[in-house]
């Protein structure tokens, strides 16, 4: 059964249930103009959440929005909406969502125009452990995205319909995620993820000169290997070099490390999780430990 959120912030406001509502004008609805973030709470804490704010205030600035709000504000949102929906002693689901609200003339960008400000948060239903100690499978998109030349896709936009396609299409390969190509066959990231490989020690992630999402996780794993003399490097990855991989793994706020067991008809040799793998996942766990 879906869950009803207990509240949900909208524009100052904390309104229960299925009671919550947007006009059916705004631009969110009409055309996913709007961008979001995606984090977890530990027990009442949102991690990264100054990052993820601090994302998205960067892309509001870009896209051209008029924010009324500022990150004290929306901090103290999300953490009074924790506390409403008794989160404090569980891990939390939260997303932020700004929508531009309306347009003036003929898609005129209206700066008098007040964008919206959604915020949910729900109690989260984590992947299956089994995901962790096994790895999953993922699969590779045959909906090809150039590999530089579009700021766009440096933005969590609202309109999601590539990446919702890209998942489904893995979905069908019996895997949980799909991943973008170019038509040269590089690697870009998943529809949902970050993607990350290891190969003689070192891990390597597409460069955030690609098309890809500069994802907080990503860089949290960067950090980490940095900080803990593991070999890291961001460059362009061929579909070639990773289907050779001694250790595959995939990042966002949710999943947190997620170990990949096989990518399309190919199975990580090593055993799952790897490493280098392991030892990510033991220093991310305690990155959380750290935080609460």
């Amino acid at each position: 059964m879906t869950q009803i959120f207990n509240n949900t912030f909208i524009n100052g406001k904390f309104i229960s249930g299925s009671n919550a509502r947007i006009s059916i004008d705004d631009a969110g609805f009409l055309y996913g103009d709007g961008v979001f973030e995606t984090l977890r709470g530990y027990y009442g804490k949102p991690f990264k959440l100054d990052e993820h704010i601090g994302r998205l205030l960067s892309s509001l600035k870009l896209l051209k929005y008029n924010p009324h709000f500022d990150k004290k504000y929306i901090k103290s949102a999300v953490y009074k909406i924790l506390s409403k929906n008794k989160l404090s002693q569980t891990h939390a689901y939260i997303k932020i969502i700004v929508t531009r609200n309306r347009y003036g003339e003929r898609f005129r960008y209206d700066l008098q125009i007040k964008p919206n400000l959604i915020i949910i948060a729900k109690k989260l239903d984590p992947y299956p452990d089994e995901y962790y100690k096994d790895g999953i499978k993922i699969a590779t998109s045959d909906l090809k995205r150039s590999a530089t030349g579009s700021d766009l896709y440096k933005f969590k936009l609202l309109n999601y319909f590539e990446n919702i396609y890209v998942r489904n299409e893995a979905y069908c390969k019996q895997s949980l995620e799909g991943i973008f190509l170019t038509r040269d066959r590089l690697i870009l990231e998943g529809s949902m993820s970050n993607i990350f490989y290891v190969k003689n020690g070192t891990v390597i992630t597409p460069p955030l000169t690609q098309n890809i999402l500069p994802g907080i996780t990503r860089q949290v794993v960067i950090n980490l290997c940095r900080e803990n003399n593991i070999k890291v490097s961001e460059r362009r990855i061929h579909y070639f070099d990773i289907i050779k991989a001694d250790e595959i793994f995939l990042t966002n706020s949710v999943m947190e490390i997620m170990p990949v067991k096989e990518i399309d008809i190919y199975k990580v040799e090593c055993k799952i999780p790897g490493p280098v793998t392991c030892k990510l996942l033991e220093l991310y766990k305690k990155e959380i430990e750290n935080f609460l």
